[in-house]
């Protein structure tokens, strides 16, 4: 009860900088995946699975909001402007006084709280194997690109150079001029 307001203000600026970060990857991701899928032919799957976070990342926002507005500080303006309209977001907002009243609130909705941030921590892993798995892709394409050059390249000093032996090294075969 008594470390209640550093608690309250650490864990609230976490969740907050957690989700808008999460947000902002998931528009930034979105954009990229539709640019990309106007090239393509494959289905926008990428597409559909961003959106469905990118809703669930919008879902626990509205729902933080509801759970931080206690929390508050009452006498300034509000603290969280809208995102969509404005662009613009205090990150660092005036919270009030953390008297009785809120350190009891605190103790009702900290599990919420809770709740929301194991969820933004599993949307994030999900993000992260994404990302992996198409790292991963791309590795593999590269890879795959790159021991073809080195057999196109082989092929083609075997047939104008000569034979590549054991050491690396080429040697030049001796052609014959007939006269």
């Amino acid at each position: 009860m008594w470390s209640a307001p550093k608690e309250i203000r650490r864990l609230l600026d976490n969740l907050r900088t957690e989700l808008y970060g999460e947000r902002a990857y998931f528009k930034d991701a979105i954009k990229q995946a539709r640019s990309r899928s106007k090239t393509s032919t494959r289905e926008p799957t990428e597409i559909t699975t961003f959106a469905i976070l990118n809703d669930s990342i919008k879902s626990m926002m509205r729902d933080f909001r509801d759970l931080e507005a206690p929390f508050l500080d009452t006498d300034g303006s509000s603290a969280d402007t809208d995102v969509e309209k404005f662009g613009q977001v205090k990150l660092r907002p005036d919270y009030g006084r953390m008297d009785f009243q809120r350190r009891f609130l605190w103790l009702h909705f900290k599990d919420d709280f809770m709740s929301i941030q194991n969820q933004v921590t599993r949307i994030q892993a999900r993000r992260i194997a994404y990302e992996t798995s198409n790292t991963l892709t791309c590795v593999r394409d590269v890879q795959k690109a790159v021991q073809d050059l080195d057999d196109r390249l082989y092929f083609l000093e075997k047939r104008f150079l000569g034979e590549r032996l054991d050491d690396g090294k080429v040697y030049v075969k001796r052609r014959h001029l007939s006269r």
